[in-house]
């Protein structure tokens, strides 16, 4: 977990500098595993977070006496604090899901705008958060497919929502042709009316296909960031297809 995520889920500037540092030690804890804290090394948690240096006598009385006791003063050692084994178990369930939260996806319109595109299905919020996470931390290849799949769903969804998407469909009757096939009929597709945007249909295909197949080649961001007004456009235009921005 990010250091901000942990400051907004506990409204951390809100609270006392005492509940601050125990706050900020519990993080360190869970981050590192490291379990006994110097003065200094709260001192330090603190700036980082923005926070004024506190005046270190006083906040130590505070975190190992009084109502605020939260740590044990280990006298042998170095006069280092380590939690009071019953306030850290407090914590572990207090805080046990944020750590195995298995769900929650961080991102934030950094490639896909979400508040343009979300909310319209569970699915496809997933789908566009994902993309804009991994183009966010650099995952360029894990992007590329994920903005083919999205595409590909896009234009699915649109030859369901015409009634056409027999045009589409396996030899089977059970599924769809490859992607492949699809833009080839969408392309020429009376029915769709795609505007001057299917031109670029292949550039979104393609860049999919390489991070997914070609065993060399690896995606940079700008392979991402030459084609993200192209894509935006299609967006809107497979998202109105798909009757989807209503």
């Amino acid at each position: 977990m990010q250091l901000i995520e942990f400051l907004k889920l506990t409204n951390l500037e809100t609270l006392l500098e005492v509940d601050k540092a125990k706050l900020l030690c519990f993080y360190h804890y869970k981050e590192t595993g490291q379990s006994q804290f110097s003065m200094m090394d709260i001192n330090e948690l603190m700036i980082r977070c923005g926070f004024n240096s506190p005046n270190l006598s006083r906040l130590k009385d505070k975190l190992i006496k009084g109502k605020s006791k939260s740590f044990l003063l280990i006298k042998a050692g170095n006069g280092s604090l380590e939690f009071i084994p019953a306030v850290l178990q407090r914590l572990e369930q207090e805080f046990s899901d944020v750590w195995n939260d298995t769900v929650t996806i961080i991102s934030s319109s950094e490639l896909i705008d979400e508040t343009k595109f979300c909310g319209k299905r569970g699915y496809l919020d997933r789908i566009i958060q994902q993309i804009n996470h991994t183009y966010s931390h650099n995952c360029y290849d894990a992007c590329a497919v994920l903005l083919r799949r999205l595409f590909e769903i896009l234009l699915v969804q649109s030859y369901q929502n015409l009634g056409i998407e027999e045009e589409i469909k396996d030899s089977s009757n059970s599924g769809y042709i490859m992607l492949d096939g699809i833009v080839k009929n969408a392309i020429n597709n009376p029915t769709l009316n795609l505007s001057r945007i299917k031109k670029e249909f292949e550039k979104f295909r393609k860049i999919g296909n390489f991070s997914a197949h070609n065993i060399t080649y690896t995606a940079g961001k700008k392979d991402i960031d030459d084609i993200k007004i192209e894509y935006r456009v299609m967006l809107e235009e497979l998202f109105n297809k798909a009757s989807l921005m209503k």
